[in-house]
This record gives structure tokens, sequence and C-alpha cells, in this order.
């Protein structure tokens, strides 16, 4: 019989696996609970199934790191603790893509359909520079795809997200199936751990003075950083992605604002 007070929330059917705040994989995530009823766990304090392609895993032990207040509530009235003993693995070492990989996908925009329809909208000369500052690059996974490469403020690329839109709406294709995967997972590399950091996080360290702004979408991120020069201009990639202490380091010290999509902001 298991002695361990935080574990991974037993199967008991699909309500009991979640989407993956990484890899964004739908009923693959396993959150910690506590045995005991006493705390709650956020989201994201959890693992997910894919081991390889994914390798996402935010123990109680980093969580309760990143949150020292939180551990008031390990200990009763005496001081002692209530945690009998905890496995907890370390967090892996993060892997990367070869920089020579991204630089090749930085082409062929006239066959990607953002490009397109932000040539439409904005004009050609400012998409081809929105394309180049961000980095975008065009993939032939499915015709007319989009990378958004996820590139650090030490520019090592952690990722990249391949998204296929509608070169005349600018919207995601989701039909007959939604048309998102991501480079690490194409390229089927070994004991690949990801490690996410935020879509346009290379730009910091290149502009001091601008207040950051934060936006889920990466495609939001390109067109408000035209309307909005007055803020750089960055994307978590989705409601729970890149808000975790380990990531939000290349934010020290900086005047941000963020803005959350509709039902995000009390999380946020």
């Amino acid at each position: 019989m298991s002695d361990y007070r935080f574990k991974l929330e037993p199967y008991k059917g699909i309500s009991t696996r979640h989407t993956c705040p990484a890899c964004e994989r739908p009923r693959c995530f396993a959150r910690y609970i506590d045995t005991e009823g006493k705390i709650q766990f956020p989201e994201n304090v959890g693992r997910c199934d894919h081991e390889h392609s994914c390798s996402y895993h935010y123990t109680p032990k980093g969580y309760f790191a990143d949150n020292p207040e939180e551990k008031k509530g390990l200990f009763n009235s005496d001081g002692y603790t209530l945690v009998k003993r905890t496995k907890i693995s370390p967090p892996p070492t993060p892997s990367f893509i070869e920089q020579d990989l991204m630089e090749q996908s930085l082409q062929s925009y006239e066959q990607n359909n953002l490009y397109i329809f932000l040539a439409h909208q904005l004009g050609v000369e400012q998409a081809m520079n929105l394309m180049r500052l961000y980095r975008i690059g065009t993939s032939k996974h499915w015709d007319g795809t989009t990378i958004f490469w996820q590139i650090d403020t030490r520019n090592r690329v952690r990722t990249g997200k391949v998204m296929l839109y509608n070169p005349e709406t600018g919207k995601r294709v989701k039909t007959p199936f939604n048309h998102v995967t991501w480079i690490h997972s194409l390229l089927r590399l070994p004991q690949f751990n990801l490690r996410q950091c935020f879509f346009g996080e290379n730009l910091i360290s290149q502009e001091m003075q601008k207040p950051i702004a934060i936006v889920e979408s990466e495609k939001t991120a390109l067109i408000a950083s035209f309307y909005l020069p007055q803020y750089l201009w960055i994307a978590s990639g989705g409601k729970n992605g890149c808000f975790r202490a380990n990531t939000l380091t290349p934010l020290l010290k900086r005047q941000v604002v963020l803005f959350p999509d509709l039902g995000a902001t009390d999380y946020w």
C-alpha cells in the first residue's frame, strides 16, 4: 500500500485525464492530488503521458519551491510536517532544436497561408517585416503551414508550433481536424525534454525600453505588434502556457501588461 501523500490522480475514465498545458494534447495529462485533501494544486501541476515527445512534469516539489507560502499547509500546529515521504522526479534538462533547421524554414513565404493573409491585410512589406522579426517558419507538413518557433533569450530553439491557417480569413483550420502539431513531435527526437518559452521571447533582450505585452495567440502577437508598436508583444501559446516560475524569469524587472482571452482573466 502506497504511503505517498501526493500522487497522480488514478485513472477513472477520461474525466480524470486532461489537456496537457505544454503540448496541448487532450486526455493525456494526469494532475497531482493530495490524498489528505488539504492542498488543492493548480491545474498545471501534473505529468503528461507523452514521455518522449513532451515530457512535461511539474511536481508538487517544484510547485512548493515556486510557491513557498503554500508550504504552510503542510505542517500541523506543533510544526511537524504532515508529509510522510514524497517520491518526486527531478525536472528534466530541456532539449533544443538545431538552429540550422529553424533557419532553413525562414523562407517560401509565398506558400505560407498566414503570410498571405497578413500581406493582404497589412501590405507585403509590413507582413514580411513581421515574419522576419518573429522568425516565422514555413512547413510542408500541410500545404501552407506556419511554424511559430519558440526561441529563448539565449537564442536557443525550444520547439516550434506548427499550425495551418486559412489564407483568406486568417482563421485556424480546424476541419476535418485541428491542424496543430509540434516540430519536436514531427522529428521524433529520442528522449526530447520539452521546456516551452514565450513566443517572441528572444526579442526581450533586444528591446529593453518597451513594456512587454502578453497575449495567448501567436497570431495576435504579430498583428498587435503592427497596430500597437509601443509594446513588445509576446505570446504564451495558450491559457496555461509559460506561467511557471522558471519560464517567467525573462520578465524580471520589466513592465508587463497582460491581455488574456475571454474567460481567462481570473486565471491569469
